[in-house]
Parts: C-alpha cells; sequence; structure tokens
C-alpha cells in the first residue's frame, strides 16, 4: 500500500531571528531541530512518494536552513506547488533569484501596517524594514522575469490579524502602501491568528486574540480593502477556521501532513501530537494512526464542541498538555510560568 496526501506543512527548522507573539511552534526560543543535509533529502523522498499537489515550507525561518533551496527545488521540479513562508529577514538578491527556480509561491510574513506595529508583534526591531527589502528583492526579481517572458513565483504578503494589528484604517493604509510599491504584487492574504501555541494560552487569548464576531466583521472590511488596492491583487480576509470540523465533515478526512523539522509528524496541523517519525516509520504505518487520533472520541468531542475562539484556544491547550510529548510539556509548562510572572 501507498499512502497518497494532498498537502504538507514542513516547519523545517525551529531557529528564527524573530520570537513572534503568537508563535504556534515558539521559534527562536527553543532549539532548532533541523535535520542535516542527507536526512532532509530522506524526508524530501518520503514527501515526494506521497504524492502530494502542494507543499508549505515554513518555520521558523525556512531560510536559515542551508539546504532549504535545494528541498524546495527537488520538490518543486517533481510537480508540486510549494509555497515558503518566510519572515524576509535575510533575503539576498541570490536567494531571491533562486527561489523564482524552486518555488511556486513566495508569502512574506508582515504583520503590521508599519515598523512600530510590525517590529512589537515580531519582538524585534528592524523586523518590518528587513522584511519590506525582502519584498523589494523578490519583486525585483519577479519584474525581470516576466519581462523577459520567463515563468516565476506568485508573491504576496500574509498579514496575521490581532487585536494590536486589525483596524480598518490600518489595514487600508497597508494596502494601499503596498500595492503601490509593489506593483506585480499578486495577493495579501489576512488570516486570523489561529489560536495554538502560543497564541492558546491565557494571557494572549485576553488581549489579542480576535473573537468570531470581530472576525465576521473583518471578512466585511476585506471587501472593502479591494477599493484601496493601487494595482490588481487579490485580498482575502479569513478566519482559518478551516483548520476545525465542517458540519458534514470530519477532522479525520483532512488531507494535510504536518511534519516537525526532525520529521516527527503530528497527528493534526497545529496541535502538539505526534505519532512518529517518518524517518522511522513509513506513512503506511503512521497514517493510520494520524486518522485514529482524529477520530478518538476525546478528542473529536473537543474539536466538535468549539464555538467560539475562546473555546479554540482552551481546546488547543487541552490537546497540547495531553497529547505533546514530555519536552512539549516541558515547554508549555515553563511558558505557563513565564505568563504567572508576568502578571
Amino acid at each position: 500500500m501507498t499512502i497518497t496526501i494532498g498537502k504538507f506543512i514542513w516547519d523545517i527548522t525551529y531557529a528564527c531571528p524573530l520570537q513572534c507573539i503568537h508563535c504556534y511552534t515558539e521559534s527562536g526560543r527553543r532549539p532548532a531541530r533541523a535535520l542535516d543535509r542527507d536526512a532532509a533529502m530522506r524526508v524530501v523522498d518520503v514527501i515526494l512518494r506521497a504524492q502530494p499537489q502542494k507543499i508549505s515550507i515554513s518555520g521558523g525561518e525556512p531560510l536559515s536552513v542551508r539546504w532549504s533551496l535545494e528541498a524546495m527545488k527537488r520538490l518543486h521540479d517533481a510537480g508540486i506547488a510549494v509555497t515558503l513562508f518566510t519572515s524576509g529577514w535575510s533575503m539576498p538578491d541570490k536567494t531571491a533569484a533562486a527561489l523564482a527556480d524552486a518555488v511556486a509561491s513566495v508569502a512574506v510574513s508582515i504583520d503590521g501596517a508599519d515598523a512600530s506595529i510590525h517590529d512589537m508583534i515580531r519582538a524585534r526591531s528592524g523586523a518590518f524594514d528587513r522584511g519590506m527589502k525582502a519584498l523589494d528583492a523578490l519583486h525585483r526579481v519577479k519584474t525581470e522575469r516576466l519581462a523577459a517572458g520567463q515563468s516565476c513565483f506568485t508573491l504576496g504578503i500574509d498579514y496575521t490579524l490581532t487585536r494590536s494589528n486589525a483596524k480598518e484604517a490600518d489595514l487600508e493604509r497597508f494596502v494601499e502602501a503596498a500595492s503601490k510599491r509593489f506593483p506585480k504584487l499578486d495577493f495579501i492574504r489576512f488570516g486570523a491568528v489561529i489560536p495554538s501555541g502560543l497564541a492558546a494560552e491565557p494571557g494572549y487569548e485576553a488581549s489579542e486574540l480576535l473573537s468570531i464576531e470581530e472576525l465576521i466583521e473583518l471578512i466585511a472590511v476585506g471587501q472593502r480593502l479591494n477599493a484601496c488596492a493601487v494595482n490588481a491583487l487579490d485580498i482575502s480576509v479569513t478566519d482559518v477556521r478551516y483548520f476545525l470540523p465542517q458540519p458534514g465533515v470530519s477532522a479525520v478526512d483532512l488531507d494535510i501532513a504536518h511534519l516537525e523539522p526532525d520529521g516527527a509528524l503530528r497527528a493534526f496541523p497545529i496541535y502538539e501530537a505526534k505519532v512518529g517519525n517518518v524517518l522511522e516509520e513509513s506513512l503506511d504505518v503512521l497514517w493510520p494512526k494520524v486518522r485514529a487520533w482524529r477520530s478518538d472520541p476525546f478528542v473529536a468531542g473537543l474539536m466538535e464542541s468549539v464555538k467560539t475562539m475562546a473555546d479554540w484556544a482552551n481546546t488547543a491547550r487541552t490537546l497540547d498538555r495531553r497529547y505533546g510529548s514530555p519536552d512539549d510539556r516541558e515547554r508549555i509548562a515553563r511558558r505557563g510560568q513565564a505568563e504567572l510572572e508576568l502578571a
């Protein structure tokens, strides 16, 4: 039997120059866990055998890994739509150029209309300017390749919505400024922060997590934001609830495999539960374990009971503390203690 999976998410490292306050992996605060090149190529082989249509490469900061371009190009050359998610902290011209032949799409994460907002959320001064400079480099490559009649990645911005950065006036000026500066930009995606990892903790829930009602209002804002764009680009707002079971659709059937940096396979995207490692067991063995975890009555009951974002945050905390590895639970306990110390 050969397992086929429609989409993979691979966080290839937890190393990151930033310490975003909503990070679901706590990247930049923990060991990188990135594989060496040979082991990483074995993971690529596993992914290729599963014949996915799409893969998202994320982290941490994936471009901090030396073999990242090689891995992405192998996947891209096999006909898989590779999307790179990057903070843009470091984007030399040669890297921007190489990405044109290695990925289908690049999304630079910008979480504020200006440096004061973005750098606060990303917890490092200069992060906004570096992200915009990365977009400059990528936009230059895209412009040159299109002028030469060559194919190139789609280029866009991923903007995570929190209470600190979701004011409509800020979003409007951001859209207007970005579309003027980057006329070849393809998309801006405004997505609500998912209540997982640091964003599921009670302190964050109380201060930054948007409510369902606020998210519904923001979807209407998204329709108005399209009028602010100087050039034709796709602007969308999503409440990211596709990570929750939908009416008539079981979480068991979500066709996404989520890999941690060392090849560990999560039982479900965004939660800490692992079912094994693809370098040690085949997907033929691991994928049934994924489906069994998702259909466990306790897990399914919790996920299906979510009505509000606060419910979702509580579900994430419960699942992570119950099913996370010993290292996960120790890290989460330290996270909770840090919250108490700051209170």
